[in-house]
């Protein structure tokens, strides 16, 4: 089956593409309709003549996403082609923050809803007739005062010492808020419309009943439902995150969805590009199950999986990149734990997608992002690091800092953000930077004064970096090297201003060639290859203290050195070196 890309489709002229989405049976169409980035549905949607159809075949996560994108207001359309359940579920999650409802929210929808259309919002009322008789007084009672007229005062009286506002001589309004009188007063038109019945139960509960006893059975009745469309609250989410029961993913036997009927839903056999993102292990493994019957367990389990993120999460619903950030989240978790998961069961990443439990999957990716987790917190408690990483380097600190959060993210470099762990890639990376800054605090704890004492040891106003707070370890390093080098203590301490000349013919004398690779054919010059020995002994005493490897010390020399090396290697011979220019290491600019 070839379904036409929906990017294609929005390209043509719209009488064209009209006619190309209709020729087209109801089951390609909807399947356009997902693979349809949120903000583009509406016009996709309403190129079809069974527009209704495809809305109300719609999963209802998917509307919710959708119009969240598009904005309400802009998403009029396709309300008024919403079924009652959908916009319920809408309301369901906009009109709660935890257990309060917002008012704020609830005025706008009631506003909206006109625009939508009155059938709609009399198809919700009588919905809600038959579903939830809770919810109308609820959402109504922190705008309206009701009164009722006693039977022994006549309607003249009535009218002369009761609110205004009337529909029956019997129940009198007052509007809390002004403003929304108009709008309010026609909703109230609209019930009694509907039906009697209801307005007059409505107003008698908001007369009787306690606010917290009606508030309490709709967040009862809101809870079940939204745990009916598969959209658990915040604590029965949280398994999402929980440690993988056993070694391995979970199998689902083949023959429970294999056998399981076809049902009269629109939901095509794959799950949307949209939510897969950059991620090939998933993406491959997806496409080898496209079009079949499993397909439908994973999207029904994906789907699960998601809806727990985004309640655990806590994403605010009004931003839709946080939303599609959390369905790429999921996708992430999905790659990484695939991934991982093929090296550790020896089985094929298709294979583990289509017999695996995905949430076991996702879990099973959790636990190795929580072993890192681990090591990084036992690094931040190992009494090395500050709370708020002083000297660290900033690519150190921000990588450290994302692995400490609560649900651990990784500090991307090229994108300069923090994202999910995606791959077994980003697992090596986030521990090669744990034990690049272990190893250098354990070797820089045996180098005086130790770091707590470089804040109040070290006359900082007279030196280049001005604050204890522009100072990193590998500058640090160089400095104890310096001195070590200038005759002195191995210690950190600002290097003189005068002596920085004599430093730098110490350390990168005279030559024709220079260089810092270590390849086996490179050619490195005698002095140079000195220094570079001279600093490792130097270093060697306190690197056995510190447990560490010469490998590792000759590694951190010359990538130290050749730091220092960029910012002199082009100076002139004959010039004094400024130290107010140099970033490499401490200098003491009031002492030659």
């Amino acid at each position: 089956m070839s379904i036409l890309k929906p990017c294609s489709l929005l390209t043509l002229p719209p009488a064209e593409a009209e006619v190309l989405m209709n020729e087209m049976p109801l089951a390609e169409q909807a399947s356009v309709v997902l693979m349809t980035p949120w903000e583009k549905r509406q016009e996709i949607i309403l190129l079809s003549h069974n527009s209704s159809d495809l809305v109300q075949g719609l999963p209802v996560e998917e509307l919710f996403w959708t119009v969240k994108a598009i904005g309400p207001q802009d998403a009029v359309q396709i309300l008024n082609l919403a079924n009652a359940e959908q916009l319920q579920f809408i309301f369901d999650l906009d009109w709660w923050y935890k257990a309060e409802l917002r008012p704020e929210k609830i005025a706008t929808w009631i506003l909206l809803l006109f625009e939508i259309g009155e059938e709609t919002l009399a198809s919700w009322l009588q919905w809600l007739m038959g579903k939830d008789q809770t919810l109308l007084p609820s959402i109504l009672r922190p705008f309206l005062q009701i009164y009722k007229r006693p039977d022994e005062m006549d309607i003249q009286e009535a009218k002369d010492v009761l609110p205004k506002f009337t529909l029956d001589n019997v129940y009198f309004v007052s509007f809390k808020k002004e403003a929304l009188q108009p709008i309010l007063g026609r909703l109230l038109i609209k019930m009694i419309e509907v039906s009697p019945g209801l307005y007059r139960d409505v107003l008698e509960t908001i007369l009787w009943r306690t606010e917290a006893e009606n508030l309490e059975n709709s967040f009862r009745l809101r809870h079940s439902r939204i745990g009916d469309w598969g959209l658990p609250d915040y604590y029965d989410s949280l398994d999402i995150y929980a440690p993988l029961q056993g070694k391995n993913i979970r199998k689902i036997e083949h023959a429970y969805f294999e056998e399981q009927k076809e049902g009269d839903a629109l939901l095509p056999a794959f799950v949307p590009t949209l939510y897969i993102g950059d991620y090939p292990v998933l993406r491959a493994a997806i496409e080898g199950l496209s079009g079949t019957k499993v397909m439908e367990r994973i999207i029904g389990e994906w789907v699960g999986a998601a809806n727990k993120v985004l309640m655990v999460d806590e994403v605010d619903f009004d931003n839709p990149d946080a939303l599609r950030d959390s369905l790429f989240k999921v996708a992430a978790f999905l790659n990484l734990g695939l991934e991982t998961a093929a090296e550790t069961e020896h089985r094929s990443t298709e294979e583990i997608l289509k017999s695996g439990s995905l949430e076991d999957i996702i879990r099973f990716a959790n636990t190795m992002i929580r072993k890192l987790a681990a090591k990084a917190r036992s690094l931040a408690d190992s009494g090395r690091i500050f709370k708020d990483f002083l000297y660290l380097p900033d690519a150190w600190a921000d990588a450290l800092r994302g692995l400490l959060f609560e649900r651990p993210l990784l500090l991307d470099p090229v994108q300069g953000r923090y994202r999910p762990f995606c791959g077994k890639a980003d697992l090596i990376a986030a521990e090669n930077i744990i034990i690049t800054i272990d190893k250098w605090t354990r070797i820089m704890a045996h180098i005086p004064p130790q770091q707590k004492n470089w804040a109040g040891k070290i006359p900082w106003a007279s030196t280049n970096l001005g604050s204890p707070n522009e100072l990193v370890l590998p500058q640090a390093l160089l400095t104890a090297l310096a001195q070590k080098t200038l005759g002195k203590e191995l210690k950190v301490y600002p290097v003189p201003a005068g002596r920085l000349n004599y430093l730098r013919n110490k350390w990168f004398p005279p030559s024709p060639v220079v260089s810092f690779n270590k390849e086996k054919n490179s050619s490195w010059p005698g002095p140079l290859s000195e220094t570079i020995k001279y600093c490792i002994e130097a270093l060697q005493p306190v690197a056995e203290q510190a447990g560490l490897s010469r490998e590792w010390l000759d590694s951190i020399v010359r990538e130290s050195l050749m730091t220092l090396y960029e910012e002199w290697g082009d100076l002139p011979d004959d010039i004094p070196i400024d130290g107010r220019f140099v970033s490499s290491i401490i200098v003491d600019m009031n002492s030659n």
